[in-house]
Formats: structure tokens, C-alpha cells, sequence
């Protein structure tokens, strides 16, 4: 009886073990410390504590590196243990994480990119669309970080840190993320994101992601969006200049100032959409030929840039990372950090063991058998995995709270601000035509 138990709590641990150790750059990350052997943290264990810490539902920082220092303690009882102290942990994450954040980030890009290819939605509808979106996580109000994370919300509020992802929408798994203080601009993010975008993806984002210079910066890098707009947006309509045939929907977007720059106008489409709700809404593209983007496409597409919210949902409530537990900016920053690395090993091994699962689908359910396998339950991981399935319960009404007092209830972006193009803006156009013709 004891035997079986062990090679229970043997074949759990194994797996636990193979579904995160497997996902990792094993070449880019040594197991072994270097030649002076007085390396305690080497780059595959505290990558890997700082996993497991994310994954952890104990209340304290502390907890959580004790329960994930434990599981690799069993996983590796061989080797040199590792440091025993949560300041030694974090202080050799501030010094590598960054580092190992891009290894594992560009390596977890090869997953997503494989899976997608394997199941068939590396595209949709022919685009290889990806989604984009920016969050906020607060942290301990301390002087520290209220001085370097800062408050970007109303008067008193917590210190915090703004999280832009992008997500492969195919697969709806994430693809990159970049975090700043509170008051980084998530435009600025995405520009810092694009290279790690393929060459002709297509961008979906809403309306805070609009401007001249980063819609020019998106174009010159060969990639094209599909962006809702509002009202903060001036278009020009009959311009008749940089586009061969003047169709329908077509403006250029021509601010003063690049106007007096002697900058080129940006020729764009506008689509006009109405959805469920009988609401009229606005999407802006570079793709002018309707036939390569039509209507019912943009619409569809754009529709599934929501799942860039499942994707924040799982890291605030399932995981409980609304907000972080350090009190200094430089441990906060990499808390976040590996919480978002942490939420996606989850669901990297969601979608390689339970593909039956789409979406946010059991990101719950998976997580909890994680956590019973880190605390070494006599179960097997890839059964318990393999037991996971969607939720087929047929509802009667709506989910949805009866008293949702923080419900935010911003009002719809309205339409954008079109206009003729002025005679000086005409000659302008025309003049700057003509050089590029004769150059």
C-alpha cells in the first residue's frame, strides 16, 4: 500500500515536472551551476520558482516561495539545494529576470506558433490577426512605490502598473507583453511590441490606440491594423491624393503640425459597422481594397479582440493578481512580470493537454490541479488534466451580477470627425505628389 502511494506521489510529481520543465528553452537555460559551483540560483530553478510562485494561492510572498522552493526540491533532490530565503530568491531575479523573461518569451512564441499551425488558426480568415489591450494592476501603497510606479487613477488610489498583451487570436494564447508605470503610454508599449509581431500581421485594437505617428510607425513596419475610433479622431475626406481609386470609405488622417512638417497624409479606410445592439461603430484600417477586407471580416475579427480580456480576467481572478503583494518597485516589476509568464505556462499546458478547451475555458480547472500537484496529492497530472472539460451546462438566464456597484459604464466612442479638404491642403498634397513622382 505504501509503495503504490509513492509511485503515485512519483508519477504526479513526474508530471508536474513535464508539463512545466517541458515548455522551457532547456539549451537557454542551465540546470547546472557554472564551473565555481557557488551559483545556489541557477537560471532554469529560478525561472522556475518564479513559476510556481505565480501559480501559488498563499496569501503571502513568502508562502508562495516556500511552497514553490518545496516542489523543486522534490524534482531535483540530487543537486545543490537552492537558496533558502525569499530576499536571496528575488534579489537573483532582479539581476536575471529581464533576461530570462525574453528567453522564455521568445520561446513560448515557437509554442503558440506550432500549436496554431497544427490545429489550423495560425490565420483566420486568411489574416494573421493578433489582439492588443492594456490593463492596470495595483501594488502596496508604499512611499516607494508611490513615487515610482506612481497613481494614474482618481485622487488616493493605489500605486500602479499598467500591462499591455497582445494575444495570437487564432489560439487565443498571449503572444508578448510589455509593463511601465502607471502612467506609460500603451501606445508606446505596442511600438516596443511590434517586432515581436510577424512580417503582415494584422493589429486589432480599440479606440485608445490612435494617432498619426503610431499609425504611420504600425504602416512603415509592413504590418496593417484594424482599429475602433471615436471622436478624438479628425479624418479628411476628398483629399484624392496618395491612393490610385478614391472608393468608398476612403480619408486621410493630416494634422496641422505634420502638415507644416511637409509630412505625407496617411490614407486609410473607414468602416461603418452596426452591431448587435443597433449601436453604430467606426473601425479604421490601412487595408483600402475592400476585397482583401471586406465588411463582415473587419467585423468578425475585430469581435475577437475580446479575447485579450479573458486573458487579463485570468490573470486578476483566477490567478488573484488583481494586486501585487511587494512593496518595492523593482520586486513589483518582476512580480508582474512572472505573473504574466506564470499565466502563460498555464495556458500553453491548457492547450497541449486539454485541447477540447477554446478560449478561457478551464484556465480554472487547470490551475487547480496544478496546485494540488505542487502540493504533492496522490493523483496523476495528465489524467487529472485529461478529466478537465468545457462547461456544458445550458443556462436559463444570463450570467450576470444582480448589484455590480464598480462596474465601469464608459460611454460608446462616438463618430469620428470628418471634414473636407481645404484648397491650401489640396496644392499642399498635389505639390508633395508631384516630388515623390519625380523622385
Amino acid at each position: 500500500m505504501v509503495q503504490g502511494c509513492q509511485a503515485k506521489r512519483k508519477t504526479y510529481r513526474r508530471g508536474l515536472r513535464e508539463a512545466t520543465v517541458g515548455l522551457m528553452p532547456r539549451e537557454a537555460l542551465a540546470l547546472l551551476p557554472a564551473a565555481d559551483g557557488k551559483t545556489r540560483w541557477t537560471a532554469l530553478l529560478l525561472a522556475l520558482c518564479a513559476i510556481l510562485m505565480s501559480w501559488s494561492g498563499a496569501a503571502t510572498l513568502t508562502d508562495r516561495f516556500e511552497s514553490a522552493r518545496h516542489c523543486l526540491l522534490r524534482w531535483y533532490p540530487g543537486r545543490r539545494r537552492p537558496g533558502g530565503t525569499y530576499e536571496g530568491f528575488i534579489a537573483a531575479l532582479r539581476r536575471r529576470g529581464a533576461r530570462l523573461v525574453r528567453r522564455i518569451g521568445e520561446h513560448y512564441r515557437t509554442h503558440v506558433r506550432q500549436l496554431a499551425q497544427s490545429r489550423g488558426c495560425w490565420r483566420v480568415d486568411g489574416w494573421l490577426a493578433f489582439g492588443v489591450d492594456s490593463t492596470k494592476i495595483d501594488a502596496p501603497m508604499t512611499a516607494a512605490n508611490e513615487k515610482r510606479l506612481g497613481c494614474a487613477s482618481k485622487a488616493r488610489s493605489w500605486p500602479q502598473m499598467v500591462l499591455t498583451c497582445v494575444f495570437h487570436v487564432g489560439s487565443g494564447l498571449p503572444w508578448s507583453f510589455l509593463r511601465g508605470h502607471a502612467r506609460s503610454s500603451e501606445r508606446r508599449h505596442l511600438c516596443g511590441l511590434l517586432g515581436t509581431l510577424p512580417p503582415h500581421a494584422l493589429l486589432l485594437a480599440d479606440a485608445g490606440f490612435v494617432g498619426y505617428d503610431f499609425w504611420r510607425r504600425i504602416t512603415g513596419s509592413g504590418r496593417s491594423f484594424l482599429i475602433r475610433v471615436g471622436s478624438n479622431v479628425r479624418l479628411i475626406e476628398s483629399l484624392g491624393v496618395a491612393v490610385r481609386t478614391c472608393g468608398d470609405g476612403i480619408v486621410w488622417v493630416w494634422p496641422a503640425d505634420q502638415q507644416k512638417k511637409r509630412c505625407r497624409p496617411l490614407v486609410l479606410r473607414l468602416i461603418t459597422l452596426t452591431d448587435q445592439r443597433n449601436r453604430t461603430m467606426y473601425l479604421l484600417t490601412n487595408v483600402l481594397e475592400s476585397e482583401r477586407l471586406d465588411d463582415a471580416t473587419a467585423a468578425r475579427l475585430y469581435a475577437m479582440r475580446w479575447g485579450v480580456e479573458v486573458t487579463f480576467r485570468a490573470l486578476k481572478q483566477t490567478l488573484g493578481r488583481r494586486k501585487l503583494l511587494s512593496d518595492s518597485p523593482r520586486n513589483a516589476r518582476a512580480e508582474l512580470s512572472w505573473a504574466m509568464i506564470g499565466l502563460w505556462t498555464l495556458l500553453l499546458v491548457k492547450a497541449r493537454r486539454c485541447p477540447s478547451l477554446s478560449g478561457g475555458q478551464g484556465v480554472a480547472a487547470v490551475l487547480r490541479v496544478l496546485r494540488r500537484a505542487m502540493a504533492h496529492a496522490c493523483n496523476d497530472v495528465w489524467r487529472a488534466l485529461s478529466g478537465v472539460k468545457p462547461d456544458a451546462c445550458l443556462r436559463s438566464r444570463p450570467k450576470k451580477a444582480r448589484h455590480w456597484p464598480h462596474k465601469k459604464r464608459p460611454k460608446p466612442p462616438g463618430k469620428p470627425k470628418a471634414r473636407n479638404a481645404t484648397d491650401a491642403e489640396l496644392d499642399l498634397a498635389k505639390e508633395l505628389e508631384a516630388m515623390d513622382v519625380a523622385a
